[in-house]
């Protein structure tokens, strides 16, 4: 079972990595006879943004790594809130989903400004900005998490003369957690990207300022790198809660090999 396990993680690591390097191998070897376009740089001439500055990628990745990690932060413990209350107060189920469909609708590019004018132009801005573009996700799953309840089971806590909070503790959040967590982790690339977007709007330091200085500056080595960084570091976000996913929902993994 265990030779089985790894042979099966290997097969899934080692065939998009494999992929990868094909395709950077076949990228350089295409800028090496000039046959991609000018603004289409290798990913050696990449690689070199990043040996000749090294802290080029530090200085620029680690704060929006804080500002998108504490926008994700507050937009979980306000999603989870406003979900349990929503679900807890019937009345209130329609207008928080409202609210949260409504925030969501606005567009990223649009309300940077807006709140730029509010609380100016530190990192608050960026914060807020992730916690706006995470929201929804989180806000979904946690609403729809704690209805999946079944009619039974409500049934007998009703019968036990539990109280909301009790039903929502014992019952309704235990089976509400795959639903939150798939949404947890959708969000995580959108607090990335939000946070991203925001810091176009001014920032001295940040993915986002490094991509426009580096368009503004005609550098497309640098403008390639902050876009891969953008990716990486979205992709770590998702793979991060893939990984808590997986561990905390333990008994869904021990279905699975079984199956």
């Amino acid at each position: 079972m265990d030779v089985a396990k790894a042979k099966s993680a290997f097969s899934k690591v080692a065939l998009p990595m494999g992929v990868l390097v094909a395709i950077l191998c076949a990228a350089q070897t295409l800028k090496y006879f000039n046959l991609l376009p000018i603004f289409v740089p290798g990913p050696w001439d990449v690689v070199m943004q990043i040996w000749t500055s090294p802290t080029l990628v530090s200085s620029n990745v680690l704060p929006t790594l804080y500002k998108a990690s504490a926008g994700y932060l507050i937009a979980a413990i306000v999603a989870v809130c406003a979900g349990s209350l929503a679900v807890l107060v019937r009345m209130l189920y329609g207008p928080i989903y409202n609210f949260g469909v409504c925030i969501n609708s606005v567009p990223i590019i649009a309300t940077a400004p807006l709140i730029a004018l509010t609380m100016g132009n530190g990192p608050q801005v960026q914060i807020a900005i992730a916690a706006l573009a995470s929201q929804f996700p989180m806000l979904v799953g946690t609403m729809q998490g704690l209805r999946s309840a079944d009619a039974r089971q409500l049934e007998l806590m009703h019968v036990l003369s539990a109280s909301k909070l009790q039903t929502l503790r014992y019952l309704l959040a235990p089976g509400a957690l795959p639903f939150m967590l798939a949404g947890f982790k959708i969000a995580a690339p959108s607090a990335v990207l939000g946070a991203i977007t925001a810091e176009w709007v001014g920032a001295d330091r940040g993915i986002g300022a490094l991509m426009l200085y580096a368009l503004f500056s005609y550098d497309t080595p640098k403008v390639w790198l902050s876009v891969l960084l953008t990716c990486a570091l979205a992709a770590s976000g998702y793979g991060l809660m893939a990984l808590v996913q997986h561990y905390v929902l333990w008994w869904d993994r021990d279905v699975e090999l079984e199956s």
